[in-house]
């Protein structure tokens, strides 16, 4: 479950704190169809400019995200990149506003 209010999101593990980029795209992930979002999304989710030097910058924001939804309790592969496309969430995510 992820707290919009408070910035936690809480799992079967435990409850872990996110930053509001992190909130921000986890919240873009859950209101995508498909769950995939195009890799101008995500820099716009966490507002920088796409660019190649930006790429890198994005992937190390991606490992901490997966990183943090695993000390949650999320198993196996929750983020993924797709080449050429961006990123998709492979995990059910209950958001709460309060």
């Amino acid at each position: 479950m992820l707290s919009l209010h408070k910035l936690d999101l809480t799992g079967s593990a435990g409850t872990v704190r996110l930053t509001a980029t992190e909130a921000t795209l986890l919240q873009a992930f859950a209101q995508s169809p498909d769950a995939r979002l195009a890799f101008e999304q995500v820099a716009q989710c966490m507002g920088i400019v796409l660019s190649e030097e930006q790429k890198s910058n994005i992937q190390v924001r991606m490992v901490r995200l997966r990183k943090k939804l695993h000390e949650a309790g999320a198993e196996g592969a929750v983020i993924e990149a797709i080449r050429n496309v961006g990123y998709q969430f492979f995990d059910e995510l209950d958001i709460r506003k309060s």
